[in-house]
């Protein structure tokens, strides 16, 4: 058994890397792992849900011992996480358009995380002179899988679900799904926070919610942007899945119908071995 510590930014909503801090967890605690969550915003559902994790405060996270510290959004946590003593320090990137996911450059350190190819070659850009590996986001496959996510029936409609936090990164690829809606005749679902207040007649939107895997049965295709979170759940539940590659402005820069071939490697169970290997 290891002790680890696990850092993000925030680890209180249904959103993507604080769903992936969720994932991570549980499956390190499965494994038999303690594991603490250190985070400056934890007063929300996500930490609700969370069984066998401990949450320490900044003072006490300088006062333990640990064999491995994985963190993210070292932009505003680095501070905070300086001074932990642990044996190896891996710092998880996220993004490559968001400044806040910028790796932390410093001796101490040891390997750097990228969830998607992308990122890899973002992180490599910084000649950070440190090992680099490719770990995508951990899933529970228990719920993302073709027959637990299969169509009803009774819905006839056809549906774009368009899951994640419609910010300004999205808000493009939401506005060409729209257009495209009108002139193929389908529905576009989004799911998640709303910073925008758009009307359109083929449009719904939902609030973040936990159980988002019911709503992929009422879609056919899944869109969202890069490789991340809503994309992966996609084909993990057997739906098409449209991706949009943006900038750091929201400007789309490719469509694609994205496939992949081995499914295994979001397995959250092996998300962990990548990690421990």
């Amino acid at each position: 058994m290891m002790k680890i510590l696990l850092a993000c930014l925030s680890f209180r909503e249904f959103t993507g890397s604080e769903i992936y801090f969720y994932e991570l967890s549980s499956a390190l605690r499965d494994a038999g792992h303690d594991v603490s969550i250190y985070s400056q915003f934890t007063n929300g559902p996500l930490v609700n849900k969370t069984t066998d994790i401990s949450f320490p405060t900044k003072d006490t996270i300088t006062k333990e011992k640990y064999d491995i510290l994985i963190f993210s959004h070292g932009r505003i946590i680095w501070d905070h996480l300086k001074n932990v003593n642990a044996k190896k320090i891996i710092n998880v990137i996220h993004s490559e358009v968001l400044d806040l996911e910028q790796p932390i450059i410093d001796n101490k350190i040891n390997q750097y995380v990228g969830i998607r190819p992308t990122i890899i070659d973002y992180i490599n850009s910084f000649n950070t002179n440190k090992h680099v590996k490719l770990i995508y986001n951990p899933f529970d496959l228990n719920r993302f899988n073709p027959e637990n996510c299969k169509k009803r029936k009774k819905n006839k409609d056809k549906v774009v679900l368009f899951p994640g936090s419609l910010d300004y990164l999205r808000y493009k690829p939401l506005k060409y799904l729209l257009d495209l809606s009108t002139k193929q005749n389908f529905k576009v679902l989004h799911v998640g926070r709303n910073d925008y207040s758009t009307v359109h007649p083929n449009f719904a939107t939902q609030e973040p919610r936990w159980d988002v895997e019911t709503l992929y049965k009422e879609c056919d295709i899944v869109s969202g942007i890069f490789l991340g979170r809503t994309s992966i759940e996609g084909l993990l539940a057997g739906k098409k899945v449209l991706q949009f590659d943006v900038d750091k402005a929201g400007n789309i820069k490719r469509v694609y119908w994205h496939t992949e071939e081995d499914l295994n490697k979001f397995d959250k169970a092996n998300v962990v071995k990548e990690f421990l290997s």
